[in-house]
């Protein structure tokens, strides 16, 4: 049965290019293609407006507002508001739980580890888990045909090097040596890898079975078509998009096991256990005792063990990859998604948050 409830949704940003706005996109078309009467709007278009122009943008009040933006980015309205966030680190920025606790009657986060992370700053309004998820349409399971290509390796190179680009260049050669059947790809956003990065990867001047990947693509299916395995020994994630996506296309990956990646990994990734948390390189409150914000540094021969064995065992790493993608079908879609946050908005709780 569809859904009669209504919401106004205000996004932090609505870009391809943000996690916040793929993010945003997504849960909204889930949510209308279950019934739901949506009123999207963007949080910049929304800041500076009186109350009662603030009424005249088609946004109705009486309804449940859901605001999906980091903290401080969040304002009061005239009406109810939950708040649907994440962060990639043990500690969000100073003075985010004052934005929280005084404008939010409900906090929704995409992972179990962010309920620890609010709880530590002394969030005061309930919690609840409520993951993102693939687009089946989006992210179609390919077939990848045996051809002469050396084997590829495919790592991400955004934001700095929290998704991790640097352990797999480290790993890869830990791996492989001078083995010349083997490629590392590393896709970024122009601009994605560092001036610094750059000088410690000199990709222009440095082996030739490791490149960058700079120029913008239609679709990031088709990057994933390009590769044999992916390699993501991400540092933190607020939930982890990239990694599930790229499986959703039945690319086998190799994914870090904490924090938004962890929940269900063994069925859609070969998890990488061994990290140790270091201080975070992100701006953040410290604990009380003054220790930093921390997340997650992935062990280098591990990932390099896990590399290897995606080589060495082609078609278990493959089938590894199709059971990947059947599981996210059946289990972390968009709709599935939306279904648990309709069940919220319409007054259902399992008991599992907080």
């Amino acid at each position: 049965m569809r859904s009669t409830l209504a919401c106004n949704w205000i996004n932090y940003r609505m870009i391809e290019e943000d996690g916040y706005g793929r993010f945003g996109v997504r849960m909204v078309r889930a949510l209308a293609r279950a019934g739901v009467r949506v009123t999207p709007s963007l949080s910049q278009l929304l800041a500076d407006l009186p109350g009662d122009l603030l009424r005249m943008t088609g946004l109705d009040f009486s309804r449940l507002t859901i605001s999906l933006m980091p903290p401080h980015e969040l304002r009061p309205v005239p009406g109810r508001q939950w708040l649907y966030t994440m962060y990639e680190a043990t500690r969000l920025r100073k003075g985010w739980i004052d934005y929280i606790n005084n404008y939010a009657e409900r906090v929704l986060v995409p992972a179990p580890w962010l309920l620890d992370v609010l709880d530590s700053h002394g969030c005061r309004v309930p919690t609840h888990v409520v993951p993102g998820g693939i687009d089946p349409a989006e992210f179609p399971e390919l077939e990848r045909p045996v051809d002469t290509r050396p084997y590829t390796f495919l790592a991400l190179g955004d934001r700095g090097s929290r998704k991790g680009w640097d352990i797999v260049w480290q790993a890869f050669y830990a791996a492989f040596g001078e083995q010349k059947d083997v490629r590392l790809v590393i896709k970024a956003r122009a601009g994605g890898l560092s001036w610094c990065d750059k000088v410690h990867l000199d990709l222009t001047n440095s082996d030739y079975r490791v490149s960058a990947w700079r120029q913008d693509v239609r679709s990031m299916a088709d990057v994933y078509a390009a590769a044999d395995c992916f390699v993501f020994p991400t540092r933190a994630e607020g939930y982890g998009l990239p990694p599930r996506e790229a499986a959703a296309t039945g690319l086998p990956v190799i994914c870090t096991a904490w924090s938004g990646t962890e929940p269900h990994i063994e069925d859609w990734a070969l998890p990488v256990r061994n990290y140790r948390m270091v201080n975070a390189s992100i701006e953040a409150e410290p604990f009380r005792d003054g220790t930093p914000a921390q997340w997650a540094y992935s062990d280098v021969d591990e990932v390099a063990a896990l590399m290897r064995w995606c080589y060495d065992n082609r078609e278990l790493a493959a089938e590894k990859g199709r059971a990947a993608a059947r599981w996210l079908r059946a289990h972390e879609t968009w709709d599935h998604a939306a279904a648990k946050l309709i069940r919220l908005m319409e007054g259902y709780d399992d008991g599992t948050d907080r």
